[in-house]
């Protein structure tokens, strides 16, 4: 399957709803929640930005990140389940990071679902690593949040 990233457009928003509909483990927003990630204001307190995985014309993936002051936070990467295990999951956090550090980040965080262990396994392996969790964090269903991060160095790349 050959797939490529992009940032998120306003066309994209409803393939990216239907998807993470299909998704249980991606967060479940209203169109109003992505709408801010298709704006880019250089100059903003509070940043954030959308990426999109496309095979032909389909979205099968998508990442969000948030910017605030120095921090970014991983709000979302998801994959459809029949595009997992070619390295899309890994692409979509490339793009959010690279974001992040072009956008003066020192920083990046994120929480995950405890029991989401394939997408912890892909954060460890990008060099993010565990710092806390969160009891009961999560609902339908009920899950402790993992608190996750690193430190973001210049060139992009989580150490």
């Amino acid at each position: 399957m050959s797939w490529a990233i992009r940032r998120m457009v306003a066309g994209d928003l409803d393939a990216v709803l239907a998807l993470e509909q299909k998704i249980p483990e991606a967060p479940h927003w209203n169109r109003q929640e992505y709408e801010p990630c298709l704006i880019s204001d250089e100059t903003a307190s509070l940043r954030r930005v959308g990426f999109v995985a496309e095979v032909d014309v389909y979205i099968v993936g998508f990442s969000i990140g948030k910017l605030v002051a120095g921090v970014c936070e991983l709000e979302s990467v998801a994959v459809a389940t029949d595009a997992r295990g070619q390295g899309i999951g890994t692409a979509l956090l490339s793009a959010v990071t690279a974001w992040a550090e072009s956008s003066g980040a020192y920083r990046f965080e994120l929480e995950v679902r405890a029991s989401n262990t394939r997408a912890i396994e892909l954060y460890e392996r990008a060099g993010i690593r565990r710092e806390g969790e969160r009891a009961g964090y999560y609902h339908s269903p009920d899950d402790d949040a993992l608190l996750m991060g690193a430190s973001l160095p210049s060139g992009g790349k989580l150490a």
